[in-house]
């Protein structure tokens, strides 16, 4: 049994002062005031948590890596690397993003992230989130076109298969050839078809969300832009309810400003921020290879190409959630945009994503600025920032 005594916690959307949390068993017993707290505990680890914020561990539904490792790998150890770093941030589960790779790497990728899966570190694993191949060579972002296939419907159930039904949301541009149809296998399947890295009109984006469409991949981010006389996909991600839009949270890949437009045209409710986060993440700043070849240069908050093209963040979901309070997001929505939100898009919000009894114990610790002073995975704790002292 662990204690976290008297914190200020945020279930996400309830601030409950001078609050104890008690878990037991990898879920949550009990949300009592501090001074509920007795001394009949005595088997308890009692950690005071009374200068912190209290909130649910975030859920990141689009992560590629960290510390120089890749979710596209053969390497368990490198899957774990990344789980463990994500730990350390307040991520307590994720999505691992493969982006569009050569066919026999992406089934590779696919197997190594199963077994891990089995001997679970840091970051609980929830699934996989597909960014591709099935992607339109007009909006590629970072991802190389020429590995990009047209969609079809029979290669997503070998997958599914390969993945050991571990595909939770697949990225699709669905204006291509077969687009549709695909979407609608996805949904047919339980795999979230999410509109991304697309050339859609806002007319295409409405007949993607009548087949099924559920998300948006980094909406803004390598997606027909919001014009006054063409809307765009941008467009039709604001303007249907249906879709959960994906921000990257960094304030570069998109400026806090348009991001909080986006929260204001969709309701927080919709709108999940993710990290987005490379194999860059976590490393001193400088310049690095991608395992793609290109090279990078790299700050604490992204990476970019030599002609300025970002390709991937670096920016950690403790530092995402400050940057839109900062901006005059309510603390309470942005963490729930950061753990409710995707808790329900990913079909958890009835485990994850809240703190209430019942719930597991996926628990981020923050301080007043937002470095996170402890992680806690199931009940577990998966990271413990030293300068938190058991009480």
């Amino acid at each position: 049994m662990i204690v976290l005594a008297g914190g200020t916690v945020f279930t996400p959307l309830q601030r409950l002062a001078q609050t104890s949390v008690v878990i037991d068993a990898g879920r949550i017993a009990r949300v009592v005031p501090a001074d509920a707290i007795t001394a009949d505990n005595n088997a308890a680890e009692t950690i005071d948590v009374s200068d912190c914020i209290v909130c649910p561990g975030f859920i990141d539904m689009h992560v590629h890596g960290a510390l120089g490792a890749s979710f596209s790998t053969t390497s368990v150890e490198d899957v774990h690397k990344i789980c463990a770093y994500r730990a350390e941030t307040g991520t307590t589960g994720l999505l691992a993003t493969v982006g569009t790779a050569a066919w026999e790497h992406t089934v590779a990728a696919l197997r190594t992230i199963g077994d891990a899966a089995t001997t679970p570190v840091g970051s609980q694993l929830l699934g996989v989130h597909m960014e591709g191949p099935y992607l339109s060579p007009e909006r590629p972002g970072a991802m190389r076109v020429e590995l990009m296939r047209t969609p079809d419907s029979d290669e997503v159930t070998a997958l599914q298969d390969i993945a050991q039904g571990m595909i939770k949301v697949m990225t699709v541009a669905p204006e291509r050839e077969g687009g549709l149809g695909l979407v609608e296998r996805l949904a047919a399947m339980g795999i979230v078809p999410s509109l991304g890295h697309s050339d859609a009109t806002f007319a295409q984006v409405a007949a993607a969300v009548a087949s099924g469409v559920r998300q948006a991949t980094h909406t803004f981010n390598a997606m027909r832009e919001l014009h006054h006389r063409d809307p765009g996909a941008v467009g039709g991600v604001m303007a249907h309810p249906e879709i959960t839009a994906e921000l990257i949270g960094d304030g570069a890949h998109v400026d806090p400003e348009a991001g909080k437009l986006l929260i204001a045209a969709k309701g927080w409710e919709r709108v999940a921020l993710v990290t987005d986060g490379v194999e860059f993440s976590g490393l001193p700043g400088g310049v690095y290879q991608r395992a793609s070849g290109v090279t990078v240069t790299v700050s604490e908050v992204l990476g970019t190409r030599d002609d300025g093209t970002i390709t991937g963040s670096a920016s950690s979901m403790n530092r995402n959630v400050k940057v839109y309070v900062e901006a005059g997001v309510p603390l309470p929505h942005a963490l729930a945009m950061a753990s409710a939100v995707p808790a329900r898009q990913l079909g958890l919000g009835k485990t994850k994503g809240a703190i209430r009894p019942g719930a597991d114990a996926d628990i981020a610790v923050l301080s007043q600025d937002f470095r996170v002073m402890l992680t806690l995975v199931g009940g577990k704790i998966a990271y413990r920032n030293p300068e938190l002292s058991a009480g």
